[in-house]
Parts: C-alpha cells; structure tokens; sequence
C-alpha cells in the first residue's frame, strides 16, 4: 500500500514525476490512495482537500502533519499489506448513484485484533496524464471511520454499517468507487478493498 500525502498549496508535487515527492510510483501488485491535505483557503488545491487526510496523517505519526508546513508539502508512505487471515472475510460494495449519493457498504467478519479499524471512502480514479498528474491518483474524496470490526468469530458479530456517501460537487462521478480497508492500532492499513474487480491504471 503506497500513500501519496500532497499538501493542497503544493501544484509541484501533484504535477511531480513518478518518484518525485507525493508521487512514489507504483509497481505491479502496489495499491495507492492520494490524499489532499488542507492548506491556505485560496490554495490552488482546496476544492479538493479534506480534513480527514490531515486525520489520516496524525494516526500514522503524530509529528507527520508538520512535513506538510514547509515546501514541498508532499510524501509518501509504504506499508505493506498482510495475507488474508483464515476465518475472516472483509469486501465492500455500493449502489448506482442517485441524487448525489453513493450506498456504500462495508462487510467484515471472523475474529479481528484488539484496536483494528474499519474505514469507507469514495475514491476518485484520475488517470495518468489528466487533471495535471503524470501518474494515476486514486483520490480519497469522501471518509467515514472508525468502524468497529468483529472480536470473535461467528455471525452474530458480523458487521456491515451502511452509509449513503454525497460525493463533492467538482467530483468526476464516473470515476468514483467504493473503497474499505483496515487499519492496525498503529494506523497501518494492512487490508483494501474496492466495490471493482479490477482497477484501472
């Protein structure tokens, strides 16, 4: 799982090249999710940003939201995901959009660790060489989370929360997917899902 973090005052780093701050490139196998992280309102990426992504930034070290202070505003992480642990199944899913709402929900059972967490998002999938990035984004649009996983095995401590996600009105809604993943109680996302068999590159 590689994350690219850009702070939304840093243009140079969306528009980097492959390998280049906020734009680690991605190699077979690899998973990605790109996050915005607010900035100045006038900001040339702030229609895009969330507060969730400086969120995301403080559950994986609480001195990362610092990097995004100072040029360039943008890094990346890389944590690797873990096998599919026996007895537990994990997978997302979402409706048609309708009046600017997306159904999303997210099924976990099996017996998950103490302090793991679920998390839903809409992601918006920019192919390579559009909207100004020479690599393809999967850009975090919309977060709910956390969500509370199964301790113990068994149906009855199944969970499937179900939100109804309003995607951004400068969203692309024919790019948008559902995502899910887990994240340890060190804020490593260690298992991904999409509502897609297969994403685009």
């Amino acid at each position: 799982m590689v994350e690219h973090f850009v702070g939304a005052d840093c243009l140079a780093c969306w528009q980097g090249a492959p390998g280049a701050r906020g734009a680690a490139a991605i190699g077979a196998g690899e998973w990605s999710l790109d996050w915005l992280v607010p900035a100045a309102d006038d900001a040339a990426m702030a229609p895009g940003a969330i507060p969730e992504s400086g969120e995301r930034l403080a559950r994986l070290g609480p001195h990362l939201p610092e990097l995004m202070q100072s040029q360039p505003a943008g890094f990346d992480t890389t944590d690797a995901l873990a096998p599919a642990a026996a007895g537990r199944r994990f997978y997302v899913h979402s409706s048609l959009p309708h009046q600017g709402y997306f159904g999303v929900q997210m099924h976990a059972s099996g017996a998950w660790p103490a302090g793991h967490s679920g998390w839903i998002a809409l992601v918006e999938q920019i192919p390579a060489g559009t909207r100004g990035t020479p690599l393809p984004r999967r850009l975090v649009r919309v977060l709910v989370g956390p969500l509370k996983l199964p301790e113990a095995a068994g149906a009855s401590n199944a969970v499937a929360p179900a939100y109804a996600l309003r995607w951004p009105e400068n969203a692309h809604v024919e790019n948008l997917v559902a995502a899910a993943w887990v994240e340890d109680a060190a804020g490593r996302i260690v298992q991904a899902a999409t509502d897609r068999c297969q994403d685009p590159r």
